[in-house]
This record gives structure tokens, C-alpha cells and sequence, in this order.
């Protein structure tokens, strides 16, 4: 935001929409579901649809178009605003807004058209098309920024710039095929094998495979490659896996192990004791337990990777982080895994502790509950603690930093 020609009052306007609509929607949430208030039920759109809008207006001006009374001459930064010397082309931004808007509008038609109506979901990969459409969209600016804050070289840059202008509307198109033709899920993995070259270029780039144009001017440069290496490695291995789940298990669209399907023996309703099935717990030798796997510290890393590049970009006060904030996704990766894979194999008597010394952890999930977790709420704390502290020092001189 700080280096977009936005005018004053909508940077205020953007500020306090995404400050308030989160904690508006959980409330809309809680009163709903939690205190069974139905009117409520109406609370969480207009939160998400306020966000929308204004996160949406964002994304047009990083992408180059002018929008009325909203683009200003030209980028003015505030006194609070943080600056870098990186620069992005806005031609990254254009089709991942385009298809992560069209992956919004599926969410707004499920929740008016299903949940609203309190339907279940058929086919049950609409949640597929909305959830994956977005995220995959997301993932892609995201590793082209890393890529561009490891200073990669341009020719490979515009590369992978062009991959992600080909396999991002590809992933749609092919979910919107899986759901409407009922065609096998290979159609939509395929072109998520082409996403899937992104993240592997922002490892090969972190361990040096890859030629960078010079050295990034991110604070401890060394440190930072790796830890976004760390963090690119283990999301490989994340996104590998949800590519076998629906070639294995979810390859027709009216049978996802996300929901409750009574085709498929695996899956009962929220929860079911009898089939050994905790809600959204990891399940032992279930596609669900392993689903948690794939999803969860999933997503998780690609806000440790966006973490990385922004206390890289602004801060000298990055050494720890460097290290805790990749460290959380994985650890609650490990913790998944250990708690889904199958009792067998040399490791299982250490991996399946028959008395663990903590009672409420479930044998194999301690790696989530006693590491992951704890490192996630450190670094939200220590990062709140920062952004304070920055706010501070920045307020103690009239300069733009």
C-alpha cells in the first residue's frame, strides 16, 4: 500500500475496514453458530463484502488501472508508511486478482445458495472451486514476491510471471470442468502442476540453483534465503500432498474428504465418535487425517513466507524470527502427519507413545499441540510487540522510512 498512488482518505479507509471486519465477523460467527442468534447469520457478508471491496481497490491499482476518486497523482508516503527498494511489476497483480475475485464470488453462492438455505453443498467441490481458486491465487503473488525480494534474475522473473498468468486461470477453469462435467480430478491438477513450479523456484532460488542479479538487499540475506527455504521446502511437500489426495481419494467431484459424505466410508458428520472421527482433528489412516495435513500448516506457510519478506525488507530485528517463524508451520506439519500416518514401519513405537507425558496430546500430535502452536503464538506476539515498536520510533521523526 505505502508505494500505491492511493489518495489519503482511502488508505484510512483500508486501515480501519481490515482492522475492524475480521473481529466483526468473528462476532457475526459466534453470535450464530455459538449463541444461536439467526439474524446474526447476516453479520459475517457484509463483513466479508466491506473487505472485499476495499482490498479489491487495492489490487486494481497494483495492477495498473486508475480507479476514480480512489487513484491519487501520484504515490504519496505517510509518515507510518514503510518503504523498500524492491519494486514489482504491476502485471503480477492482474490475473490472480481476476481469479481470485471470480473465487469469491463462488464463496458468496455457496453461503447464499446452500448454507443460507441450510443445504448441503452438491457437488461437494464447489468448496473445492472456491477455497483452491483463491489460494493458489494468493500463492502465486506471493512466491513472485519472494522471488523478486531474492532478486532474481529478470529473464527467469518475467518466466515465472508468465506460469502464473497460465496455470492460475487454468486451475479455475479446470475445478469449474470437475464440477460441471464431472470429469476426473486430473483435470484440475494439471494445471496445478504448472502452480507447482512457482514454489519449487523459490527454493531453488533460496539455495542458490537458481541465478539471482545480485545480492537482495534484505537484512541478513543469508539467514533470510534459507529460511525461506526452509519454509518453500516443507510447502513442497504440503502441496504434493493435496495433489495426491485428489488423484487418490477426491476424484470425482461429488465425493471430498473435507465434508461429510454418505458415499464415502471414511467420513462421518461433525464429529463421530463411533467411526473414530474428531472433527477436524488429524485422524489416524483416514484421507481427513491427512487432509488437516495439507491444508492447515499449508496455508500457515505462506504467511510465514510473507513474514520473512517483510521483516527482511524493513526490520534488523529478524534473526529470531528468521528462525521461530518458519519453524511453526512445520513443527504443526509434523504433528499432523505423525498423528495420521499408519502404525507401522520401524519409527512407529516411538512415533506412537502408548502413555505420553502430557495426557491431553493424542500419541503422535505433540509435535503440533507442544511446538507448533506455542511457536505460532510467539511469533504473533513478538511481531504485534514489533509493529508497536516500530510505530513508536517512526512517530519519534517526521521522515518516511
Amino acid at each position: 500500500m505505502p508505494g500505491l498512488p492511493l489518495a489519503s482518505w482511502f488508505k484510512i479507509l483500508l486501515i480501519i475496514v481490515a482492522l475492524v471486519a475480521p473481529f466483526v465477523w468473528a462476532f457475526g460467527f459466534a453470535a450464530y453458530y455459538a449463541l444461536g442468534v439467526g439474524p446474526s447469520m447476516y453479520i459475517m457478508p457484509l463483513a466479508e463484502i466491506a473487505l472485499l471491496l476495499v482490498l479489491l481497490r487495492v489490487a486494481l491499482v497494483a495492477s495498473g488501472i486508475r480507479v476514480p476518486g480512489i487513484t491519487a497523482p501520484e504515490a504519496k508516503p505517510g509518515r507510518f508508511d514503510v518503504l523498500s527498494d524492491v519494486t514489482v511489476p504491476s502485471r503480477i497483480f492482474i490475473v490472480p486478482t481476476i481469479v481470485a475475485v471470480l473465487g469469491v464470488l463462488v464463496g458468496f453462492f455457496l453461503a447464499a445458495a446452500f448454507r443460507a438455505a441450510h443445504k448441503p453443498i452438491e457437488p461437494a467441490a464447489l468448496v473445492q472451486l472456491h477455497t483452491h481458486t483463491i489460494l493458489i491465487a494468493a500463492s502465486s503473488v506471493i512466491m513472485l514476491l519472494a522471488l523478486r525480494a531474492m532478486n532474481v534474475n529478470e529473464r527467469f522473473f518475467n518466466l515465472a510471471i508468465r506460469i502464473s498468468q497460465i496455470a492460475v486461470p487454468l486451475v479455475f477453469l479446470g475445478l469449474l470442468a470437475f464440477n460441471i462435467f464431472k470429469l476426473h480430478s486430473i483435470v484440475w491438477v494439471i494445471p496445478s502442476a504448472i502452480y507447482f513450479i512457482l514454489p519449487l523456484s523459490v527454493f531453488l532460488t533460496a539455495i542458490g540453483l537458481i541465478s539471482r542479479a545480485g545480492e537482495p538487499s534484505l537484512a541478513f540475506a543469508p539467514a533470510t534465503r534459507m529460511s525461506i527455504a526452509f519454509a518453500s521446502l516443507v510447502l513442497i511437500v504440503l502441496i504434493a500432498t493435496g495433489a495426491y489426495i485428489a488423484l487418490k481419494w477426491d476424484t470425482s467431484p461429488d465425493v471430498t474428504i473435507t465434508f461429510k459424505q454418505k458415499e464415502w466410508p471414511f467420513v462421518g458428520p461433525y464429529p463421530d465418535p463411533a467411526m473414530g472421527y474428531p472433527g477436524t482433528a488429524p485422524v489416524r489412516n483416514t484421507p481427513r487425517g491427512l487432509e488437516t495435513a495439507h491444508y492447515s500448516p499449508g496455508s500457515w506457510l505462506h504467511v510465514a513466507i510473507a513474514w520473512i519478506i517483510a521483516l527482511a525488507l524493513i526490520s534488523r530485528i529478524f534473526y529470531l524470527l528468521a528462525i521461530t517463524v518458519p519453524i511453526a508451520p512445520f513443527f504443526n506439519a509434523l504433528g499432523r502427519y505423525l498423528a495420521w500416518a499408519p502404525p507401522i514401519g520401524p519409527a512407529a513405537p516411538a512415533l506412537m507413545v502408548p502413555d505420553p507425558l502430557f495426557k491431553a496430546a493424542p500419541p503422535g500430535a505433540g509435535a503440533l499441540l507442544y511446538a507448533g502452536h506455542p511457536f505460532k503464538a510467539f511469533n504473533i506476539i513478538a511481531l504485534f510487540i514489533l509493529g508497536i515498536a516500530l510505530l513508536y520510533i517512526m512517530s519519534k521523526t517526521k521522515e518516511t522510512r
